[in-house]
């Protein structure tokens, strides 16, 4: 499996460069390239997440290995969806490194097969954690796309409207999908402990990055904090994301595996 994840890993870091030249050079032939190795990429990403899923036994979600690889496969198919709806190839400057980033680190992670504990044998436990991993990946398009929106602005061009777009509709789903995994959560946790709510430091950062993004919606109803005030909110939500994420599961103890 180790070879599936590095092949992919590369045509993922080859897309890259040949779209950062067919959007300076006009190049067709280049963008078209870029795209095929990014599909097969994904294609290959997809191979991987399944073959381990067959080994296991269980929705590959479990432990920092799993779990990378499934963000780095959900950032990978909305970048795809944006491509397919808007021709956004940008927000790839951002979104590529950390696909691979993402890879690179799963790959150096430990990969060993583990018994899914009765806890986790729920459905609920499984949607619960594909709706926030749907949600990071969409806060992450987000920061992309405010990245983008801070550049263009910084380099004295007009910044288009796709940008600024693409904050809004990205953020906005990721709260719906971040919502919804907390009410999954909530009732997974009434299964495994008898309530639906425990203080621990994973439940209370998925709390502070609730709150966060409820922020940046509700200051969207303020024209004074669009445009570069709503780029800069993505890409420090982004932060916010990684320390939910990772950070919390590498510093502080919690009941979650991921």
């Amino acid at each position: 499996m180790n070879t599936l994840l590095w092949i992919a890993t590369g045509l993922y870091a080859a897309s890259l460069p040949l779209t950062i030249m067919a959007a300076r050079g006009s190049r067709q032939d280049l963008e078209r390239l870029s795209r095929i190795l990014l599909f097969a990429g994904f294609a290959l990403h997809s191979l991987l997440l399944g073959l381990r899923a067959l080994q296991t036994g269980y929705a590959p979600m479990m432990g920092r290995y799993e779990t990378v690889i499934f963000f780095g496969w959900s950032l990978a198919l909305l970048n795809l969806v944006l491509i397919g709806r808007y021709g956004f190839r940008q927000a790839e400057y951002l979104t590529v490194p950390l696909i691979v980033l993402a890879m690179g680190f799963a790959a150096f992670s430990d990969s060993r097969v583990m018994p899914l504990p009765p806890i986790l044998q729920s459905v609920w436990f499984e949607v619960h954690v594909v709706t926030s991993f749907f949600a990071y990946a969409l806060f992450t398009l987000a920061a992309a796309a405010g990245t983008l929106w801070l550049w263009q602005a910084r380099s004295g061009r007009q910044v288009p409207a796709l940008p600024g777009e693409v904050i809004y509709r990205a953020t906005l789903w990721g709260f719906v999908f971040f919502s919804l995994s907390m009410v999954l959560g909530a009732v997974w946790g009434y299964l495994a402990w008898g309530a639906y709510w425990r203080w621990e430091a994973k439940s209370a950062a998925s709390l502070m990055l609730w709150f966060f993004f409820a922020g940046v919606l509700h200051s969207r109803y303020s024209r004074r904090w669009r445009g570069r005030p709503a780029a800069v909110l993505a890409v420090i939500g982004l932060a916010v994301v990684l320390f939910t994420y990772l950070g919390v599961g590498i510093f502080l103890e919690n009941s979650h595996r991921m």
